[in-house]
């Protein structure tokens, strides 16, 4: 009888199992996304350079984008940053001119490669072609649109976005976006790492100026000179 009973159990216990299969979605952690050198993206061929592992991050927040597969880290970084300010080149990645597929790294004193131009002015938005999201991880991968960089912006914190906040609250959001600062247009010198983040959109503004999400003591998108080198964080279609 007993042995009876706990074979009942058992075939029961495995029938709520599989059943429960149904219904509850599988999950299988972190997942991670590398690349090797790409001439003509990858700042230089060298092994500081040449290869890149990047968790990703599975978005939930409301909007557009808000359920999709972003990169945990900024394109080009090879580690993750510890603070919202933190200013150490490795974490920051690599730096983009708008619709250019060409990284440069900085280091705090030099530039790695030469920088090619100070002015940028073309009617186009982010070609693909030209996307180094699309070319280093793959075709599904591109930049944001800066609706999607807006709603992860004015997203609530409990869901994983900025909430309207500042580098503290991008930084606690499941981006983990931090101030990576940028390059100047006119020489590619180091500006702002440690103070304020730039992340470009795939949208233009203008001829001369692309959509930007930006943060700092308080955080907006807005309208930059497109040949500024800015940080990428890459989302999968």
């Amino acid at each position: 009888m007993q042995r009876t009973l706990k074979a009942a159990f058992i075939g029961l216990s495995i029938f709520i199992l599989s059943s429960c299969s149904w219904f509850l979605p599988s999950y299988d952690g972190p997942t991670e996304i590398s690349h090797g050198y790409v001439e003509g993206v990858t700042p230089a061929n060298g092994q500081l350079y040449n290869e890149r592992t990047y968790p990703t991050v599975q978005a939930n927040w409301p909007g557009p984008g808000g359920d999709k597969i972003w990169l945990g880290v900024n394109l080009g970084a090879s580690s993750r940053p510890q603070t919202s300010v933190d200013d150490d080149a490795s974490k920051a990645g690599w730096y983009f001119q708008f619709n250019r597929k060409q990284g440069f790294y900085n280091n705090g004193t030099n530039l790695t490669p030469r920088w090619p131009t100070n002015e940028i002015v073309e009617d186009s938005e982010w070609k693909l072609e030209n996307d180094p999201c699309r070319i280093l991880l793959g075709d599904t991968w591109r930049l944001p649109t800066v609706e999607e960089l807006r709603a992860f912006m004015s997203a609530p914190a409990n869901k994983g976005g900025m909430g309207d906040g500042n580098r503290t609250s991008a930084f606690n959001s499941t981006l983990k976006m931090h101030a990576a600062g940028n390059l100047q247009s006119f020489d590619g010198s180091l500006q702002l790492r440690g103070e304020v983040g730039n992340y470009w959109a795939s949208d233009q503004f203008s001829e001369k100026r692309g959509e930007i999400l930006t943060f700092g003591e308080g955080s907006n998108t807005f309208a930059g000179n497109k040949a500024f080198g800015r940080s990428v964080r890459c989302i999968e279609e």
